[in-house]
């Protein structure tokens, strides 16, 4: 059944009017008709289930008949601290964690990055990041919609800030590896903060700083992984170690 995210409150028994670019997706691109059945959500960890009441020339509307809880949701929280890279490779990152089951993303700025977001253009970026989330979260099924968090941050203030996370930092040079951590008391963590370096990974110092503040270096194997690669790796063995595959 075809999915839809609806920003404003949904009221059992009330009716939803769709917003124009929706409707227009329900009724060009996927032809849907009066009577059809639709599922609405709106972040708050519920499915509402719909029918489509009436097709205007701008929006559509909506019978919401009952309310169900979404059970998609991972029982840890991961948040992705992602170097800034390219356009297209952050739309794949965001993408993807957000099926995975990620509930927090950051945005950093690290010695190596090679894609730099001019400032006037930042909340442009980030505002499109988070469409991307939605759009994910219509796909995938889910009812909560991950943080997009809404600047670019600083590796040493988000490295030195107060947490209880398992925090872990992404060295391919580290002997500490997956089979360390699952053998560790570290899988009984409820939450995670991995940090993921840029195409030319951390520089030492970087590394330096992130461990003085808490977190783990781990090696994902011997072959060095893409940025994008590495974020999806990780984030699949997280949900792995901690059963959330079962």
């Amino acid at each position: 059944m075809n999915r839809f995210y609806h920003s404003d409150t949904i009221s059992v028994h009330g009716v939803t009017n769709l917003s124009e670019e929706a409707s227009k997706h329900l009724v060009k691109s996927l032809r849907l008709k009066p009577s059809d059945k639709i599922i609405l959500f709106n972040g708050d960890g519920y499915d509402y289930l719909g029918e489509i009441s009436e097709i205007g020339k701008k929006n559509v509307e909506i019978v919401v008949n009952e309310r169900n809880p979404n059970i998609s949701e991972a029982n840890i929280g991961i948040s992705i601290l992602q170097s800034v890279t390219s356009r297209d490779k952050l739309d794949f990152i965001f993408q993807k964690n957000t099926e995975l089951g990620v509930k927090n993303f950051y945005l950093i700025n690290t010695e190596r990055v090679n894609f730099k977001i001019p400032p006037n253009k930042i909340s442009n970026r980030i505002e499109h990041l988070k469409k991307v989330v939605i759009s994910a979260c219509e796909q995938s099924g889910r009812a909560k919609i991950p943080t997009v968090h809404e600047t670019i941050f600083d590796l040493n203030k988000l490295a030195n800030e107060d947490d209880h996370s398992c925090k872990l930092i992404l060295n391919p040079y580290t002997d500490y590896s997956l089979f360390n951590l699952r053998n560790s008391n570290l899988t009984n963590k409820k939450s995670y903060q991995v940090l993921i370096g840029p195409e030319g990974g951390f520089s030492e110092a970087e590394i330096k700083v992130a461990e003085n503040a808490g977190f783990k270096s781990l090696s994902l194997g011997k072959r060095v992984l893409r940025t994008e690669t590495a974020s999806l790796a990780i984030t699949s063995a997280l949900l792995a170690l901690t059963d959330n595959f079962v």
